[in-house]
């Protein structure tokens, strides 16, 4: 064997017999023996043992990044390299590879596509030079589509078919020596302020709180807009694009007008939207709202009430997830950004805070009927701050580095002690 871990515990007696080879290349070994030990050779040699060829034209393959650093393991959008050292192969020559993710079984073995870029072609060859060659690709939408068809959780592990002449070959020679790819993580940040103890009314029930989100750093949430023009005249009329926030407005059966709306009727009930604090945060540091990130509104929530109108408590909680799952929110925000739609405490009106940030989340995952509900499940019922920080609570990460660990709550302010109602 080439390399591995043995251990024997034997509470009575044991004992073994090699009639004729023991070979082992071990990091570690270690033996001991209570009241016999016997131990015969002609020869003990210590030292680097030579790591076995693989096959008649193969000596051996293995993984790195792209700049020749041996890996373990990558994700998905990294560049890597696989090399093989070869013997009796002239320089010039090609070897055939084909990359498969291991699944115990030959036949169950998925076939990675590679194209060239140039020639829009299947990538196969490694061209032999001095012994040596490689093929690099920067892993993209093929490796994730092959992790998301293995049925094999967060990871695939990768191995090459090496092929010249008549000789077919496997490699790395050991399975331990495969690339585990998986997909990149990101932080999911939630925010949720509740409403303050002495809230009223409305207020308590969820509209003086906020819900919010960060992916990675970008940041999105959503509210109110009262005042269209930003001038804070009562009753001033505002012209809007139906198109912009994919609302007919006037009701005359398409979304193409520009219509006029009186701010005077506008409330809570049945306003125009827009980002709440990701516009205030973008208005203090003079950017666009699309620019705005968690840091910077994280330091804006922070200070006094008085400043920002965020008196409630604070908190964020934080749990991992793929790239592809974090892709999800994102696509479903940048749209929603793009229009805003109607702003209503009422859900069949329109949408809200809470709302916006529980269908964000559910796009990346969205209730099965075919599996229990368990985990990370936010249900259509939720309409509030503080029934999201209650579902919330549940989460638990899906990233390869913290699959299954529960979300983080963290309390980053305190309600405000000097707010009245």
């Amino acid at each position: 064997m080439a390399g591995g871990t043995i251990t024997r515990i034997a509470l009575g007696s044991s004992s073994s017999l090699v009639e004729e080879n023991f070979t082992g290349f071990y990091d570690t070994l270690a033996m001991s023996a209570g009241e016999n030990n016997a131990f015969k050779a002609k020869a003990t040699n210590h030292g680097k043992p030579k790591q076995p060829e693989a096959g008649k034209y193969f000596i051996k393959g293995w993984w790195t990044d792209k700049n020749d650093k041996p890996i373990k393991e990558a994700v998905i959008g990294d560049t890597i390299r696989f090399h093989i050292q070869t013997q009796g192969i002239k320089d010039g020559e090609e070897v055939t590879f084909t990359v498969y993710d291991w699944d115990n079984l030959k036949w169950m073995n998925d076939k990675l596509q590679l194209t060239d870029k140039s020639t829009q072609k299947e990538s196969d060859k490694i061209k032999i030079q001095g012994g040596k060659g490689y093929a690099e690709w920067t892993t993209g939408e093929g490796s994730r589509k092959l992790l998301e068809e293995s049925m094999e959780g967060n990871e695939i592990e990768l191995f090459v078919e090496c092929t010249y002449k008549d000789e077919k070959i496997d490699l790395p020679v050991n399975t331990w020596d495969y690339l585990i790819l998986y997909e990149k993580e990101v932080l999911i940040t939630v925010i949720v302020e509740l409403p303050h103890s002495k809230e009223t009314g409305w207020g308590a029930k969820g509209l003086a709180g906020h819900s919010a989100m960060a992916i990675g750093q970008r940041y999105f949430d959503y509210g109110p807009d009262y005042d269209l023009n930003n001038n804070n005249i009562a009753g001033d009329i505002v012209q809007v694009s139906e198109k912009d926030y994919d609302v007919d407005f006037n009701d005359d059966g398409d979304k193409d007008d520009r219509v006029d709306l009186d701010e005077g009727t506008l409330d809570f009930k049945n306003t125009p939207g827009r980002p709440w604090w990701g516009e205030m945060v973008a208005e203090v540091n003079n950017i666009s709202v699309h620019d705005v990130k968690l840091d910077q509104v994280k330091a804006f929530v922070l200070q006094h009430w008085h400043k920002n109108n965020v008196y409630g408590k604070v908190h964020t909680i934080e749990f991992y997830v793929k790239e592809s799952e974090a892709n999800k929110m994102i696509k479903w925000w940048e749209e929603r950004y793009r229009h805003l739609k109607i702003y209503s405490v009422y859900p069949w009106t329109g949408e809200q805070c809470t709302t916006t940030v529980k269908t964000a989340i559910q796009q990346a995952f969205p209730f099965d009927i075919s599996k229990p509900v368990m985990g990370n499940y936010i249900p259509d019922t939720t309409q509030t701050p503080k029934g999201l920080l209650e579902d919330l609570k549940s989460f638990v990460s899906t990233s390869k580095k913290h699959a299954g660990q529960l979300s983080t709550i963290t309390v980053i302010k305190q309600e405000s002690s000097d707010w009245k109602n």
